[in-house]
């Protein structure tokens, strides 16, 4: 497994999101993926005006046969108002937590907190035999996905449960949890192992060095008041998509998804 030690930010796409990271705190709570949990995270975006622009929340609960159902909850602010779905989904325990069925809807809102009902979707999908029914407000259609295939909040939930740098490249056709477009091509695969201190701050320290004819001082960045985390890193690419990385913590925790200028930051009270 290749370990990669570091004493500040500089992985990407972790140095594009460092002030999303200035004051992150790693979780020391115990986490199995296997079992029901609730993760949250605030949606960030890094472009010109960087800071929280959304939140997220996922929670998973066990329903036995190898099937499990994640309840997603995502809000995202938008121009003069806000955006949020609620999404619930039956899925299997596989590599992918394939989906079986699910159901959702989506919300906008004007800057006064009305909805804008033109602008609202509902929607519905479910796996019978090779094909997949779905419903997107009253437009039925079914069409021919294949397998392996899964959701888009699917993979928050499965790549904590991959094996790290055991993981086989899995090749998979991506559904779009709204709008269920079809995106193929997908590949997801395992990238690095490093561990990383988060937390601190940066920090300027002059860094000795011998030369023939004398010694020169250089500045360097460093970091200090950081904890040390492991990670499993798994990156996913594919038609449709901007390249996705996830950082997966040696719990077993998704702590970051981070995708262009977006990025998931694992946060205990983030409210979507």
């Amino acid at each position: 497994m290749s370990v990669t030690s570091t004493t500040k930010i500089d992985l990407f796409p972790l140095a594009h999101f460092e002030r999303a990271l200035v004051n992150f705190q790693p979780p020391t709570t115990d986490f199995d993926p296997d079992e029901a949990w609730v993760n949250t995270y605030d949606l960030w975006e890094c472009s010109q005006g960087q800071g929280i622009v959304g939140a997220l929340r996922i929670e998973r609960s066990l329903l036995g046969e190898g099937r499990a159902r994640l309840e997603v909850d995502f809000r995202k602010r938008a121009v003069g108002g806000s955006h949020r779905a609620h999404l619930s989904i039956e899925c299997c325990t596989d590599e992918l937590a394939t989906p079986i069925r699910w159901q959702g809807e989506t919300k906008v809102y004007d800057a006064q907190g009305a909805i804008i009902e033109d602008l609202c979707v509902h929607c519905s999908g479910e796996v019978q035999g090779g094909l997949v029914r779905l419903n997107t407000d009253g437009i039925r259609r079914t069409v021919m996905v294949g397998k392996p295939f899964t959701l888009d909040w699917c993979l928050f939930e499965a790549v904590q449960r991959l094996p790290g740098s055991q993981t086989e490249t899995l090749k998979f056709t991506l559904l779009d949890r709204v709008s269920h477009q079809i995106k193929s091509g997908q590949r997801l695969a395992f990238r690095a192992a490093p561990t990383v201190e988060l937390g601190g701050k940066r920090t300027w320290r002059e860094e000795k060095q011998e030369l023939p004819r004398g010694t020169v001082f250089r500045p360097v960045l460093a970091r200090e008041g950081g904890i040390a985390v492991s990670f499993r890193c798994y990156e996913q690419t594919g038609q449709g998509i901007v390249p996705i990385v996830y950082w997966v913590d040696q719990r077993g925790r998704l702590l970051f998804a981070l995708a262009g200028i977006f990025g998931y930051i694992y946060n205990p009270e983030a409210q979507p």
